[in-house]
């Protein structure tokens, strides 16, 4: 007996995951370093509270606006694989791969500016919550396409 091929999307979503974990991983060590050291700029916090919802919510902007070119070079892998019988053009998974990466980085920035606040002596729920806004960006970013019926 032959094992299965493998999905032709299986190195996006390792790629994707990968990323995923990697937010997770990162959010957790910066938690576990500010409750165990404290926050190392905490005498330079002044009149950052009223801003940081603002700057937050800001640093989401070049991930939603950077979405829509990711989903047109998803959507042309995938009209790549179903013309070619299931196997990837390798120039466009180049290109998918290198959109997600950059997508991927854009994510990371409201985890970014909850991590700086934090830095500077902030509360713990918005480096949560801008964590959490990470992740829900990340999961816009998600490799996986509907087959067409």
């Amino acid at each position: 007996m032959s094992a299965a091929a493998p999905h032709p999307r299986q190195g996006l979503v390792a790629a994707w995951v990968a990323q995923m974990v990697g937010t997770i991983v990162l959010a957790v060590v910066v938690a576990t370093y500010v409750k165990a050291r404290g926050a190392p700029f905490a005498s330079e916090a002044f009149g950052l509270e009223r801003y940081v919802f603002t700057a937050i919510l800001a640093a989401t902007v070049p991930a939603l606006y950077f979405l829509r070119p990711y989903k047109a070079k998803l959507d042309a892998d995938a009209l790549a694989i179903r013309e070619r019988g299931g196997t990837p053009d390798a120039a466009r998974r180049r290109a998918v791969l290198k959109s997600l990466s950059l997508g991927g980085a854009l994510c990371e920035l409201p985890m970014a500016v909850g991590a700086l606040y934090l830095f500077f002596g902030g509360d713990m729920r918005w480096f949560v919550g801008a964590t959490l806004i990470t992740v829900a960006l990340r999961l816009s970013y998600r490799p996986f396409v509907r087959e067409a019926s």
